[in-house]
């Protein structure tokens, strides 16, 4: 029950000793409780938290997606690190180190269909300048690496060490991945990758059963059907989630009280 006010009296008036109480508020439902933390009292008696303990759970508890974002994000640091002492071997072992040490190996995110890809460019002063470009979306293992980066550099040495720029699959690139396979059996070139690239997002076709894979949830079934039997829905073989898991507003914002639930403080 709230108390009244005495008589002659009103408004709020604010206490030193009010002051010096810690109050904060808590949704259950549709009803808002006020809940109070005397300087003398334990606020977790009661199952409640101190203002300061979000913080800690912050740290101490991060949310699953945030882990898996730093672990993802760890895992493809050491693919790259990977990747570029690879290259170093590989250019001492095989190539001599005539390919030019400054080539650089840039991940991208649109190769969705092509695992990597060599560029190169020379100069009218006949400077040389390397680039491959590697799938982050396909290379997600050491073994991919190896195969696709020893490919592309084996493609290099056409140009640079043979001084071949039109060379492609021919034998002048077959001799240099004999001698790289030769020398490294754990690494398999060839003029064709078959990795299978994992989706997040996948559909299946309810006739013919024919997949389409996205990174994205671009394709929208209730818009289009499958392109192989014309006819069948695609059903999606992922979880929807038709309402937000979290509000909208932020958990630290103060919320607004509802129906008659109001907080009086009084003199005395």
């Amino acid at each position: 029950m709230i108390p009244q006010p005495p008589e002659g009296q009103f408004g709020v008036s604010l206490l030193p000793k009010v002051l010096s109480q810690l109050f904060f508020q808590r949704n259950r439902g549709s009803l808002t409780e006020l809940l109070f933390g005397g300087a003398g009292q334990d606020a977790s008696a009661k199952g409640n938290t101190l203002l300061d303990s979000p913080k800690k759970n912050a740290v101490s508890n991060p949310s699953q997606r945030g882990r898996r974002s730093v672990l993802k994000a760890k895992e493809q640091a050491r693919l790259q690190k990977y990747a570029t002492d690879l290259f170093a071997q590989l250019n001492k072992d095989v190539f001599g180190d005539r390919l030019p040490k400054d080539t650089t190996l840039e991940w991208s995110k649109r190769l969705l269909t092509t695992a990597g890809r060599a560029r190169w460019h020379r100069s009218c002063e006949g400077v040389h300048t390397t680039r491959i470009e590697l799938a982050s979306k396909i290379l997600d293992c050491d073994e991919r690496i190896r195969n696709t980066l020893s490919h592309e550099m084996c493609h290099l040495a056409c140009w640079v060490i043979d001084n071949h720029p039109r060379e492609g699959h021919g034998q002048l690139f077959k001799s240099w991945a004999n001698k790289l396979m030769s020398k490294h059996p754990d690494i398999h070139i060839s003029t064709r990758h078959n990795y299978e690239i994992s989706y997040p997002y996948e559909w299946r076709c309810e006739k013919c059963s024919k997949m389409y894979g996205r990174y994205s949830k671009s394709i929208r079934p209730d818009e289009c059907v499958c392109g192989a039997c014309k006819v069948g829905k695609l059903i999606p073989l992922f979880v929807e989630r038709k309402w937000p898991t979290t509000p909208k507003v932020s958990r630290m914002a103060v919320a607004r009280p509802r129906g008659r639930d109001k907080l009086h403080i009084f003199q005395g």
